[in-house]
């Protein structure tokens, strides 16, 4: 795969970008044609950069009225790692705000202020352990901080949250603090 150029301030811009978008195309040339897809996601994994992207359908992402076909892929979030997190290498970009990989959770809520929302450090539903994370608006879209055992940031995320889905059915999905819950309109 080529090297887009994963400079942070790049990144913003491209959420929400449909991948037939000509600043997608160009920003991920031959690759956007090597997308993993599922259904509903896609990603591409650049493991040397440090850097997953993300992306999902139109309907997750874009209003209603603005979809042309429901099924295009658009880009929905960047995830930049730290070294040896799930066989990444570490992001060698700057992060966003001043923040540094070795940063722990008072340092990144010292130089961004007290966070949205904020959560992890517990059992989840199917006994494994959530790593702490804090939450932060940015623009028109989220940023979130995931911290390791040594409350290091060992993952960073930029992503444009979901949409409430308005179809003929009336189903949506509602973000609740980066969960996901179902909700059926009666």
């Amino acid at each position: 795969m080529n090297m887009p150029n994963f400079e942070f301030s790049n990144m913003q811009a491209l959420l929400r970008c449909s991948v037939n978008d000509p600043k997608i195309q160009a920003f991920f040339g031959i690759d956007i044609n090597a997308i993993e897809r599922d259904e509903f996601y896609g990603s591409l994994e650049y493991k040397s950069e440090g850097v997953g992207v993300c992306f999902k359908c139109a309907e997750w992402l874009i209003p209603a009225a603005e979809i042309t076909d429901p099924k295009i892929f658009h880009l929905c979030g960047f995830f930049l790692y730290s070294e040896g997190i799930e066989g990444f290498s570490r992001y060698s970009g700057q992060l966003p705000k001043g923040i540094l990989w070795g940063d722990n959770e008072v340092n990144v809520i010292s130089k961004l202020g007290k966070p949205d929302s904020r959560g992890g450090g517990h059992a989840g539903r199917l006994l494994t352990f959530i790593k702490p994370w804090v939450g932060y608006t940015f623009g028109d879209a989220k940023l979130h901080f995931q911290f390791d055992t040594n409350s290091l940031v060992e993952l960073v995320t930029l992503f444009a949250p979901d949409i409430i889905i308005e179809n003929q059915a009336s189903v949506g999905w509602v973000e609740r603090s980066g969960t996901h819950r179902f909700d059926k309109q009666m």
